[in-house]
């Protein structure tokens, strides 16, 4: 690495939203002090405004582009893989800056040197820049099971006191503001390219806390969230959530919890698909829609790894 390295390196993962993530990028220009570079990776965009525009209009940015979409940690790892900064930033494409966040951020990470992973505080694209949840628990498998097998209902709990405001180490954070320390990414190691979309950042901030890292949430900087530019594009996101989230039990977690949540799985997504083939032999359902649900059964059933995204 340099003698006098850039500050950060901002990495974003383009699919299909080229417009909103020249967008962002206008905005990190527009707001970010502290020297930066950006680095944006195309997973094979076809819809909407060329990739290729992007360096075009953004000369000084480092652009890849894929062949084939590679999923997103993959992606992030091929931005990572490139960098120059002394942090590493994945940044959703969904995002626009607003009062050098990021040289914020920055700062903030310069006086804490126990903090490998910091997420900022997300504000929704309103009137009242409203808070948006960013941070969150540790999945729970039994829990999860309970739910699914109808034992107990998903829990919608209210935002505790300070949930938005208080500055805390927290299990993690999402990956669209995640700030790596780069010590901390040479001993945690890159995402795990298993996770094609989902559950990757989960995953890396465990890793994270077992290396001994703090994960933590910091309101004293805020950036607007969109929210997921790439999901109108996604055919399929419940079964590529599902996918991800078994990758993950299987990972952290015993072989118990893991099988139990794929039979129940599989069952519920065959009950699907034989409610939605009664559907269409009473006339209230497509042949197409009958399609849709068998292949999501048998995608799941057969672990059959989504490598698309579409």
């Amino acid at each position: 690495m340099a003698a006098n390295p850039l500050d950060v390196s901002i990495v974003l993962v383009n699919w299909n939203a080229s417009e909103m993530t020249m967008v962002a990028v206008r905005s990190i220009g527009d707001q970010t002090r502290a020297t930066h570079e950006i680095i944006v990776i195309d997973n094979a965009s076809t819809k909407g405004m060329r990739a290729d525009e992007l360096p075009k209009r953004f000369p000084t940015l480092t652009f890849i582009g894929n062949t084939r979409n590679l999923g997103f940690g993959a992606a992030s790892n091929q931005g990572i893989a490139v960098s120059r900064g002394r942090y590493v930033l994945l940044l959703n494409t969904d995002t626009i800056q607003t009062e050098d966040a990021i040289g914020a951020a920055v700062r903030y990470m310069d006086e804490h040197a126990d903090v490998g992973g910091l997420g900022i505080l997300h504000r929704n694209n309103d009137a009242g820049r409203s808070p948006q949840p960013s941070t969150f628990g540790f999945p729970r498998p039994w829990s999860e099971l309970a739910v699914l097998v109808g034992l107990r209902r998903a829990a919608r709990p209210k935002p505790a006191a300070g949930e938005h405001t208080g500055e805390r180490d927290v299990d993690w954070v999402c990956g669209s503001f995640l700030m790596i320390r780069r010590e901390c990414l040479d001993q945690v190691g890159l995402f795990d390219e298993r996770f094609f979309v989902y559950d990757e950042d989960i995953d890396w901030c465990r890793r994270a806390w077992r290396t001994g890292w703090a994960i933590r949430f910091w309101p004293g900087a805020s950036m607007i969230h969109l929210g997921s530019a790439a999901e109108p594009f996604i055919t399929d996101k419940t079964f590529m959530h599902f996918r991800s989230h078994l990758s993950y039990i299987r990972k952290h977690h015993s072989w118990l919890p893991a099988s139990l949540y794929y039979l129940v799985m599989v069952g519920r997504l065959t009950l699907a698909a034989g409610w939605q083939l009664l559907r269409f032999l009473t006339g209230r359902a497509r042949l197409a829609d009958v399609r849709e649900r068998s292949v999501r059964q048998l995608q799941f059933a057969l672990l059959r790894p989504s490598r698309s995204g579409v």
